[in-house]
């Protein structure tokens, strides 16, 4: 991996705020670094590496979210606020937009967090020994990767519309290189988002599809030689 590449420690970060189980696998680093510097997704690069690895990377992505880029990007506008005017437009964008934004993202990973990654996991598990078939079968009755589906919706587009509004005013006299910083600090976070989006869509549900039908497919089985 390259040492000056401008993504390395944005994802190298993930793996240290986090202490999760799964140890650091480089080739998978460098499919990351890839899909980050790449304009188009290439979720064939993703094919070799097991589910869990990828449940994994979105769990630790979240933390990075909640822990690291929001708050970074909250202090960047409290620090930009004060060189506005109290009623200056650009501060509705600012504070409210972005609230509602900060509120609806972790909202999005709350549902991912309680519901779809603890079905992945089970999925694995259960596919892993056959004593957890039945706790599989059992405690998600109801729950599926098509139902999370009907229930998802992104949230990039949601930041890029604040990044816009916010572009549509000028910088403060008083300290311009604070809006500039938020200003990227918008467009690397968008970015991001948009990886995170093509990892979960494009490489850990086809994953997770094809698992919950092999295990179907096993349950069928199962009724119909008992």
């Amino acid at each position: 991996m390259p040492e000056n590449n401008d993504f390395l420690p944005q994802v190298m970060l993930r793996y240290k705020i986090h202490s999760l189980t799964a140890e650091v696998n480089q080739e998978f680093i460098a499919a990351l670094l890839h899909s980050f510097e790449e304009k188009t997704f290439c979720a064939s690069d993703f094919g070799p590496f097991p589910i869990e690895m990828i449940v994994d990377y979105i769990q630790r992505t979240h933390v990075y979210y909640l822990q690291k880029k929001l708050p970074e990007i909250e202090q960047s506008i409290l620090l930009l606020s004060g060189h506005y005017h109290s009623h200056h437009p650009i501060l509705a964008a600012l504070q409210n937009f972005f609230h509602r934004y900060c509120q609806d993202l972790t909202h999005h990973i709350h549902e991912e967090e309680t519901k779809l990654l603890p079905y992945i996991a089970s999925m694995c598990r259960a596919a892993q020994a056959p004593e957890h078939f039945s706790r599989y079968t059992l405690s998600h009755l109801g729950y599926s990767i098509n139902l999370f589906l009907d229930e998802h919706h992104d949230t990039e587009d949601e930041l890029r519309d604040i990044r816009h509004t916010i572009g549509l005013y000028e910088p403060p006299a008083t300290n311009e290189s604070l809006y500039r910083i938020l200003i990227a600090q918008l467009q690397t976070f968008e970015h991001d988002l948009q990886v995170h989006a093509n990892m979960e869509e494009e490489v850990l549900i086809p994953k997770a599809l094809e698992l919950e039908a092999d295990l179907k497919y096993q349950l069928l089985l199962g009724a119909k030689y008992n």
